[in-house]
């Protein structure tokens, strides 16, 4: 889960790092509401100038006009209004945060993230800057994740960098805090670029790019409204609220791999591996997938039957294909169960043709259950055990959906 610069900065001040003073302001509060501006205003004054920055997933803000300064109170309200009419990933920017203009006497860029060889922390310390990639090679610290992080090791990073005295001190505790961050709330990547360090040598985080692993936000208090923060600007409306589905409910997976295409066949896939190889099965027969998700884990049929209404909710579509392969845990049944919920859920019967494919415990029940439900609601369904391969299946489908022979 990426969050937006201001959740990221909220959580680098609770753990004790300087971030510039600032107001968050989405469109609606600050447009409608006196209140948000008389604050804003109150908040230029005392600060006479800011920096405006567009709220959104990505880099290079800066080079593509989303974060803008001003030191002029009439024009910082024409850069707000016209930064709200700016399109990102095709929807209009929504939320702003607006901080007082930093003195800079440096910048430097720290990174914090795991790193797959040594299957612990990683720290990169170096000059930072718009255009830090194309800079000097960061200097770069491993960490082990049962010893800590030591507060030698911080200095001889910070000392690495360029760093000395006092100002090598400084850094080292930045570090501290900043890796202190990174443990405590279950981040894959925490990076802030700049640090900025100001005349007077303090130390702010003038951005924040934090990634917190999916698994994580459960255990998070901090996160428990987590519904709330989720970047709308990556997610479609279906892949987020297929994404809410796993939240707080560790019983299965359903939703968590939510992918949104632009085909017309709808797929309930369950399994990492046999999924992928029903989308290639779907591509190579000809048909456009809808969307690629999976469940598994035996999720309960509440979820599934979410998932199932979510997925199915996709105007235009063609085909459904329910598949995977063999279980070994996950009750058959009971997911199937699901999708029959599911889709009795949607505002009409599908008109298009629905192949299952699924094999498990509790399969036969499963299937037993499915043929009396599309013959009550005059279903297209066709239903497969492990006679017939996903492949196969896909081919079908692709097929019946278009009503050509694959």
């Amino acid at each position: 889960m990426k969050l937006f610069e201001h959740q990221g900065k909220a959580l680098l001040k609770q753990a004790g790092i300087r971030v510039p003073p600032g107001i968050v302001t989405d469109n609606k509060s600050y447009i409608n509401l006196s209140h948000h501006k008389e604050r804003y205003k109150d908040f230029f004054f005392e600060n006479k100038e800011v920096v405006i920055k567009a709220q959104v997933i990505g880099g290079k803000r800066k080079k593509k006009g989303l974060i803008v300064e001003c030191n002029d109170y009439g024009e910082s309200l024409k850069l707000i209004d016209k930064l709200y009419n700016e399109q990102w990933n095709g929807g209009l920017i929504t939320t702003l945060l607006i901080e007082k203009q930093l003195e800079i006497a440096q910048e430097y860029y720290l990174s914090i993230l795991w790193d797959t060889r040594s299957r612990g922390p990683m720290i990169l310390l170096g000059k930072g800057g718009i255009d830090v990639e194309e800079g000097e090679k960061p200097c770069e610290l491993h960490v082990s994740i049962l010893d800590g992080l030591h507060d030698y090791q911080a200095r001889a990073l910070a000392k690495d960098a360029g760093f000395k005295g006092r100002a090598m001190s400084g850094m080292a505790g930045f570090i501290k805090k900043a890796y202190e961050c990174f443990l405590q709330y279950d981040c894959r990547i925490l990076e802030i670029n700049p640090v900025i360090k100001t005349p007077e040598g303090l130390l702010y985080a003038g951005d924040a790019k934090i990634t917190i692993d999916d698994s994580g936000v459960t255990r998070q208090e901090a996160f428990k409204d987590v519904t709330e923060i989720e970047d709308t600007s990556v997610l479609t409306e279906r892949a987020l609220e297929a994404r809410k589905i796993d939240y707080h409910d560790h019983r299965g997976v359903a939703g968590k791999t939510f992918v949104e295409f632009d085909g017309d066949i709808a797929v309930l896939a369950s399994g990492g591996g046999g999924s992928l190889t029903v989308m290639d099965a779907i591509l190579e027969a000809g048909g456009k997938p809808a969307n690629y998700v999976e469940y598994s884990g035996d999720p309960p049929k509440e979820k599934v039957r979410k998932l199932t209404t979510i997925t199915l909710g996709k105007p235009g579509l063609k085909g459904c294909l329910v598949v995977g392969g063999r279980a070994n845990f996950t009750d058959i049944f009971e997911t199937l169960s699901g999708v029959a919920e599911g889709i009795e859920a949607l505002p009409e019967m599908p008109k298009y043709p629905i192949v299952v494919r699924r094999a498990g415990p509790r399969d036969k029940e499963g299937f037993e259950m499915l043929k009396k439900f599309a013959a009550k609601h005059k279903l297209d369904m066709t239903l497969f055990g492990e006679e017939v391969s996903m492949s196969e299946a896909a081919k079908l489908m692709v097929e019946k959906a278009y009503g050509v022979k694959a």
